[in-house]
């Protein structure tokens, strides 16, 4: 097999990192495990396919100078938190020919979330799942309000925020200190100058902006993606990160009315590891309730 065939296999080129390299080869292993239909009706020419992926993705190392590969042993390597409330499953979805093809379980686990390797969709559908097994467990009445509350809850013991910002946020800058990442938001029914800075800061679990100068308070911001309200919003409260917020543009049209659009800017110290968190004993008071 050459390098130009081993590219070809996973569906990578030279340009792209080894963690995109690695991430492409481990959803072809994924694809074609024997737990990967759920029907059970398993194409003998798979095992051919999971020999060419795993010969392609040990050619790309050795041509990078790179000691040993990932074997074929199916795990799902995400970090586990060991203690969060409980255990959830970890589904994919593959497409043919873009039809979506009927979901997967590939696990279970106190598996924390991994940007790379779990669609967001995917993982808040596993821990909604779960949030309505351990209310069915503990007898208690599923009502929106319980739902809700334990929901959240379970899904930040899934969520490391640094880690996470680090794969999702767009870097625009690093030293040997820190990295700096970018996000996108908006604020409903209120007007900046753009250009003008803004002070960003967690009020009642909501980013919440105002102007500088004045302490005007601008309103809450409403992120690009659900997923960065689990990723930012905790690290607002990190004292170890600097957070910074810039009003890009101001619309104002019929559709959406009044609303500011801003750069969110976080400073992550290149040493900070998260630390998960656990909510046993707020999610088990709030089930006896």
């Amino acid at each position: 097999m050459t390098l130009k065939e081993a590219y070809k296999i996973l569906g990578a080129s030279q340009k792209d990192d080894p963690r995109t390299v690695k991430t492409k080869y481990k959803k072809l292993l994924i694809l074609y495990h024997p737990d990967s239909d759920p029907t059970g009706k398993r194409d003998p020419e798979d095992d051919d396919k999971i020999r060419q992926v795993i010969e392609a993705y040990r050619k790309i190392r050795e041509s990078e100078s790179e000691s040993g590969y990932d074997p074929y042993e199916f795990t799902w390597d995400a970090f586990e938190n060991r203690n969060a409330f409980s255990e959830r499953n970890i589904y994919v979805q593959f497409k043919m020919y873009d039809e979506e093809l009927p979901l997967s379980r590939m696990a279970r686990g106190r598996f924390v979330w991994d940007p790379d390797m779990e669609e967001f969709r995917l993982f808040s559908k596993s821990v909604l799942e779960a949030c309505k097994e351990v209310i069915t467990d503990y007898d208690a009445t599923p009502t929106s309000d319980l739902v809700k509350d334990i929901f959240h809850l379970m899904m930040q013991e899934y969520v490391l925020p640094a880690d996470a910002a680090r794969k999702l946020g767009r870097k625009v800058g690093e030293d040997d200190k820190s990295e700096i990442f970018v996000f996108g938001g908006f604020v409903k029914d209120a007007s900046a100058t753009a250009g003008e800075p803004l002070n960003i800061y967690l009020r009642e679990d909501r980013a919440v902006v105002e102007e500088i100068v004045t302490g005007k308070v601008l309103g809450t911001v409403s992120f690009d993606a659900d997923e960065l309200y689990y990723v930012i919003l905790p690290l607002l409260e990190d004292p170890e990160v600097e957070v910074r917020a810039t009003a890009t543009k101001c619309d104002n049209d019929r559709r959406h009315g009044s609303r500011i659009y801003v750069v969110i800017r976080l400073v992550i110290p290149a040493g900070l590891k998260d630390i998960p968190v656990s909510y046993s004993d707020r999610i088990r008071n709030r089930l006896q309730v």
